[in-house]
């Protein structure tokens, strides 16, 4: 596989990983308004504290909806059908010890037996390494990185 079509399958497993967290996060958020305008259940889940409960859960889940939803539309606006020569925004980073996708910070993503793992532009180890190129090195942590490739 090359590295454009390397990059297109990492940026639409990160797109799919996204979507799936806000589908949850919304299922989450609409069960818990359910469950506190439920007039069915046990007492226990019929006294106001119950619905308050609820109701709070549902708050919860409706930020945690809401923020997926921005990280969504951030990841989509990531600039992931072109190569890079030069890590920014959009890159795929292979170093001597990790690599990374810069785009927006989520768990990591597995394609053809490689671990790539998505980071932010606000994540400190992509200000140690931006406007790097192939063949750099960075320090991070006590650690030394070599850029192996930059795509």
């Amino acid at each position: 596989m090359d590295n454009l079509e390397l990059k297109r399958k990492l940026f639409e497993a990160c797109i799919d990983t996204q979507k799936e967290i806000v589908k949850t996060a919304k299922e989450a958020m609409l069960e818990a308004q359910e469950n506190a305008n439920s007039e069915e259940g046990s007492p226990e889940e019929m006294t106001e504290s119950y619905r308050e409960q609820m109701h709070q859960t549902r708050d919860m889940y409706a930020i945690k909806w809401r923020n997926s939803q921005n990280d969504l539309e951030l990841l989509e606006s990531v600039p992931a059908y072109d190569l890079k020569s030069v890590i920014e925004q959009g890159s795929v980073v292979k170093t001597s010890a990790q690599h990374f996708f810069i785009a927006i910070g989520m768990n990591k993503v597995v394609l053809d037996g490689e671990t790539f793992f998505p980071i932010s532009i606000s994540a400190p180890i992509f200000q140690a390494m931006v406007g790097m190129k192939k063949g750099d090195t960075f320090h991070f942590r006590d650690r030394k990185y070599e850029i192996k490739d930059v795509f």
